[in-house]
């Protein structure tokens, strides 16, 4: 499957959200799909997951599941707004927790996924946060990345209903400050996973 790749750079999310679903509707009729790699203005999301004492003011509610979580500077998001390579909901979970390892791994993590297909774990904390919407076998939404990212955002929710203290990013995890164009070289490198049917998992 041919996917352009494309880096947006930072934007506010309200916006995009709005281009994300005009895109998936397109590629449902047949348009090319494409990945997304974008860092947001800082927002708060929720997914369908969420309790509705949760839903304050400020947050947006999506069509994802999962529960709240945070975008901000420093996080890459990436949205595969693309036909799943196979018509298996449960493949297409593993292939972004694959994906979300192997930029672990690209920085030389032991990275693993968590065992309810939320996330991606290094050292026992959250560095990923997965959370996606599937209609007629096309996805929307993604995977967040957190490469250097601010933690205070944290502590003011539970993402993805957890203590906010799980939380961490690429840079804590390696020992090392990780800038965001070394994690778009690492995602791009891993896209395949997320296209290809034959690509192990």
């Amino acid at each position: 499957m041919a996917v352009e790749i494309e880096n947006l750079g930072q934007k506010p999310y309200e916006p995009l959200l709005i281009q994300m679903r005009e895109l998936h509707e397109a590629v449902q009729r047949g348009a090319d799909g494409r990945i997304w790699l974008v860092e947001h203005d800082p927002v708060y999301t929720a997914g369908r997951a969420t309790p509705p004492e949760e839903l304050t003011e400020g947050i947006v509610p999506i069509e994802r599941g999962g529960k709240i979580t945070y975008h901000g500077p420093g996080q890459l998001t990436v949205y595969p707004i693309v036909p799943l390579p196979k018509r298996d909901l449960r493949d297409w979970l593993k292939r972004i927790e694959a994906f979300g390892v192997r930029i672990g791994n690209g920085f030389g993590l032991a990275a693993e996924p968590s065992v309810d297909g939320t996330g991606v774990f290094a050292n026992g904390r959250k560095f990923a946060s997965i959370g996606v919407h599937v209609k007629r076998w096309v996805n929307m939404h993604g995977i967040g990345i957190n490469v250097s990212v601010d933690s205070a955002p944290w502590q003011r929710v539970r993402p993805c209903g957890l203590s906010p203290d799980i939380m961490t990013d690429l840079s804590t995890a390696v020992g090392r400050p990780i800038a965001m164009q070394e994690a778009i070289d690492v995602a791009t490198a891993a896209v395949s996973v997320l296209l290809d049917a034959n690509d192990p998992l």
